[in-house]
């Protein structure tokens, strides 16, 4: 699914996050975490049936640049990124700390959109479709506009696969670079948050993973 525009009050970039009451601000060690969306489950879950649970409730979306190494993320360390849901009947608003820089706030509205695999994918071997299937790939590459926010389906990729073959880790949200909201991730580059299967459906969010990819 897509996202873009302005429509629902709680599926939007920027702006103050929508928290469970009583929960403290993300950190990573001194430094708060950006927020970057709040997404309403309720509004974006019926657009894409194939998205794993939670179907209820609101994603927050934080986010703080240049925290990890790989090796951070390969021993299981996720301070980068932070995914918080929250229950819409008793969430807050809550301003973020005075030194986090504040993205005006955007609302959305969400599209069906197809996506498909990467030549570059491990997941399937493409390098030998036929001509016509290829000519399909590079229309539909053609087809997509800058940004490509995305909720689920296929990433889009920069350089190297996010995706795995076991089919268990899934795309929640991918944030491209936007001159609107002044998002750069590196040379202007994409947010990928991924996670597993089993942690989504369980309501765990604190192994997301956050992969930046840029050219």
């Amino acid at each position: 699914m897509a996202v873009g525009g302005k429509n629902h009050a709680e599926v939007r970039f920027g702006g103050d996050a929508l928290l469970p009451p009583d929960t403290t601000w993300p950190h990573h060690e001194s430094r708060p975490l950006e927020p970057l969306a709040v997404l309403d489950l309720a509004a974006v879950a019926p657009l894409n049936p194939e998205l794993p649970p939670p179907r209820h409730g609101v994603f927050n979306l934080f986010y703080i640049e240049n925290l990890l190494s790989s090796d951070s993320v390969a021993a299981g360390e996720y301070e980068s990124c932070r995914v918080v849901l929250a229950d819409p009947e008793t969430a807050a608003r809550k301003h973020s700390p005075r030194s986090v820089q504040r993205h005006r706030e955007r609302a959305l509205y969400g599209r069906e959109s197809f996506t498909i695999p990467d030549f570059e994918d491990v997941v399937y071997e493409l390098t030998d479709l036929p001509d016509t299937t290829a000519e399909t790939y590079d229309v539909l590459g053609e087809a997509e506009t800058e940004p490509r926010h995305r909720i689920g389906g296929w990433p889009n990729l920069v350089r190297n696969p996010v995706l795995d073959d076991s089919g268990e880790v899934h795309l929640p949200a991918q944030l491209d670079s936007e001159e609107r909201m002044k998002w750069r991730w590196g040379d202007s580059g994409s947010l990928h948050f991924l996670a597993e299967g089993m942690d989504l459906k369980a309501g765990e969010f604190g192994r997301v993973r956050l992969e930046t990819q840029c050219c």
